[in-house]
């Protein structure tokens, strides 16, 4: 009784209610569905998720729980488990067009947005835009807006038809629901025409955007419909960009109908210098910007442009110079940074770049003043030079190629700016170039930052699998009695590993173990694991994780100790047990994504359970992104997993869509110094038949495996000398 009297208050009942003679479970299932539901609308979300949770078991056939779930896991942070909820729904329900939207949102999210096109397809299709034509218009807006983002711009354009379809045939049936007043109906149908002109601008249709500019244009200027002015004026400039290769005429008439909004912003100063030198080549355009700020004198990024115009003129040069020192000791704008970094790299004075970096750094060497307004403008600027850089391969390299000029010469720079450059370096994957930026670092750094430095010299060997240098840098590090000695042991003992010294690595891992404190002590024995794996010491691997599970107690720690087992086991061939101890984690934990990555990855390897293997490779995929996402992480996305996918394509027959992903994932920093991932690009290029690819992805396999112990052991090194022999 108190469930049917729950369901009905809440005024939710999503299905049937219970026969007379509904099991006792069914109706508990109803009982905690409404509980939740109630829980959910109240806030009481950790409540609600553990309600709906235990109505889903009760009643497994239902899935009215989980579509509850999707929300409620949504709203909480648990994208991969709303995910995985929202999924089993569409597996028992391929139609659920509300399911599908939650679904398509949550998989755009994070990136995943082949998928997410695929259901937001689905939810564009079911929802019925007779009955829930507001429904419709948002399921069709974010098909399209997917649809941008992958790049399919041709459909995204015949998505954004649709959306402008609707508006106008069901424009009486959206007012009559009272989705929306007639002002915000125009608004929205002059919204839908200005996303689908920029449409067929990228799908190279300058005609068709035109139009649509022209017809959001007329909509968001007519005072009795939308009535927006400054929406008008952005039309303005939308239409400059539609008629720029056509009609340069009039392109420039609507630029400057634009510019006398004042823009605050670069980007259309800097049109109107392109289209200036376009249509009047010659013509001195620093006049033509200094008489736009005269109109607005306060305009910075108009300062900006003109800046960059008077520096790109030699004999203004300094003026530009100048004018950029102005703006930076007050700005902190990535568009006027930008323009200040160009300044330089236009004008071939790369090592000009780097004085700027240098300067926002040495304005961060003051601690004591950590909440002083111009240490934080610094601090802003300092982030969004190198942000900048990471973006941009070319200015990149001709900005390290002048670091490498001041490391010869000596020239003197903060400790900071050496290890931004090597980052900067290793994230453009010139391994050995950061090395040496590093080692720099570690020179010019003050006592408190040397550890850091050291840590990240350490992090670009291991990835370069440089062990020699490794060795070498542990034993300086060691020498130097002020750095933690247990760090030190425990990254030795990797680097005399891969170089074989089985005494010596053991003796280091030992060390690291006797040196490390309480809070270290798992991760600490857990690398000795890792170095008897490397040793295929398998047995004696096996005996010290089975001793670690009886050591510690908490759950987390012992999810990482079975994970460190199963590698072991799968190394000594015992494939039952280490897939057993991979089932375990993830009964216990359905999100551990490397237990999922593993199995998914093995499964392929032996060639069964394919499905399975896919979903447990995408899970660990869609669960990867989420933590890096949560924790800022330049690369979004694990090269290890994407290769695991990729092998999984390729046992699939998948070979165009394996041979897309694993060139990809060769630019990655993770997979660029991975000889597996070009071995498997090799075979995909073979089995497609394109020999001289998979010959050079070969060829760079063996020379990536060749300085890899495991590679040599493992047979893969072997294995890929007698794939070239195959290939001229």
């Amino acid at each position: 009784m108190f469930a049917g009297l729950l369901i009905l208050c809440v005024g939710l009942p999503p299905e049937s209610p219970p026969p007379p003679a509904a099991s006792e479970a069914r109706k508990d299932a109803l009982a905690r569905f409404g509980a939740g539901v109630w829980q959910a609308r109240r806030e009481r979300l950790l409540s609600a998720a553990k309600s709906l949770e235990a109505a889903a078991v009760l009643d497994p056939e239902s899935t009215a729980a989980l579509k509850e779930l999707v929300s409620v896991y949504a709203r909480i942070g648990r994208e991969p488990e709303a995910i995985r909820a929202a999924r089993t729904v569409m597996e028992r329900r391929p139609t659920d067009a509300a399911t599908a939207h939650k679904l398509a949102r949550l998989l755009g999210d994070l990136g995943e947005l082949s998928d997410a096109i695929d259901f937001a397809r689905i939810a564009a299709e079911h929802t019925d835009a007779t009955e829930w034509p507001e429904k419709s218009l948002a399921a069709i807006r974010d098909l399209a807006t997917l649809l941008e983002r992958a790049g399919q711009r041709n459909e995204a354009a015949k998505a954004w038809r649709q959306a402008m379809d609707l508006l106008v045939t069901r424009r009486k049936a959206i007012l009559a629901i009272v989705a929306f007043s007639p002002r915000e109906l125009d608004a929205e149908t002059a919204d839908a025409s200005e996303r689908l002109g920029h449409a067929l601008a990228k799908a190279g249709d300058a005609a068709g955007a035109a139009a649509a500019f022209q017809s959001a244009h007329k909509l968001y200027s007519d005072r009795a419909r939308v009535n927006d002015p400054a929406a008008a004026a952005r039309l303005d400039w939308n239409l400059s960009a539609a008629f720029a290769a056509s009609n340069p005429a009039a392109t420039l008439k609507h630029l400057e109908a634009f510019l006398k909004l004042q823009p605050q912003a670069p980007e259309p100063f800097e049109r109107l210098v392109e289209l200036t030198n376009a249509v009047r080549p010659g013509t001195d355009v620093v006049p033509l910007l200094e008489a736009y700020l005269a109109k607005d004198p306060r305009n910075s990024p108009l300062r900006a442009v003109l800046a960059l115009e008077q520096c790109r003129d030699g004999s203004r040069r300094k003026a530009g110079d100048d004018a950029f020192i102005g703006l930076l000791a007050v700005h902190a704008d990535p568009k006027t940074l930008r323009l200040a970094l160009k300044s330089c790299l236009e004008t071939n004075r790369a090592s000009h770049a780097i004085d700027l970096i240098d300067l926002a750094y040495a304005a961060l060497k003051d601690e004591d003043a950590k909440n002083d307004p111009a240490r934080t403008l610094a601090a802003q600027k300092a982030r969004g030079y190198m942000e900048i850089l990471r973006a941009e391969p070319d200015w990149a390299a001709a900005v390290l190629r002048a670091a490498a000029d001041d490391l010869k010469l000596g020239r003197p720079r903060v400790h900071a700016t050496w290890m931004a450059l090597a980052s900067l370096a290793a994230r453009h994957g010139k391994l050995d170039f950061a090395a040496k930026q590093y080692e720099q670092a570690i020179r010019t750094a003050p006592f408190n930052a040397q550890g850091e430095a050291y840590t990240q010299l350490i992090h670009v060997l291991r990835r370069g699998r440089k062990p020699a240098e490794l060795d070498a840098v542990c034993r300086e590090g060691l020498r130097n009695t002020n750095l933690f000695p247990a760090f030190f042991h425990y990254h030795l003992a990797h680097a005399l590993a891969e170089l074989g010294d089985v005494e010596g690595a053991i003796a280091s891992a030992d060390k690291a173990i006797a040196q490390s404190g309480a809070a270290d002590r798992l991760a600490i024995r857990l690398q000795k694991v890792y170095v008897l794996n490397r040793l295929e010491k398998w047995d004696e691997s096996v005996a010290l994780c089975k001793k670690l599970l009886a050591e510690f107690d908490d759950a987390a720690d012992r999810l990482r100790v079975r994970y460190s087992l199963a590698t072991a086991l799968w190394g000594a061939k015992k494939l039952e047990e280490a897939e057993a101890e991979l089932r375990a984690i993830l009964e216990t934990d359905p999100d551990y994504a490397s237990a999922c990555n593993d199995l998914g990855y093995h499964l392929a390897e032996q060639g069964r359970n394919l499905d399975e293997a896919e979903r447990l490779i995408r899970r660990a995929i869609a669960i990867d992104r989420v933590d890096r996402r949560r924790a800022g992480d330049a690369e979004l996305e694990s090269a290890p997993y994407l290769d695991s996918l990729a092998w999984l394509l390729l046992r699939r027959e998948k070979l165009p869509e394996a041979r897309d992903l694993l060139v990809r994932v060769t630019t990655m920093p993770e997979g660029s110094f991975d000889g597996v991932v070009w071995d498997h690009l090799g075979d995909v290029h073979f089995r497609l038949g394109d020999k001289e690819k998979a010959a050079a992805a070969w060829r760079e396999a063996e020379k990536l495996l060749a300085t890899d112990s495991r590679g040599r052991r493992d047979g893969r090194l072997d294995d890929v000398k007698k794939k070239l022999k195959r290939v001229p």
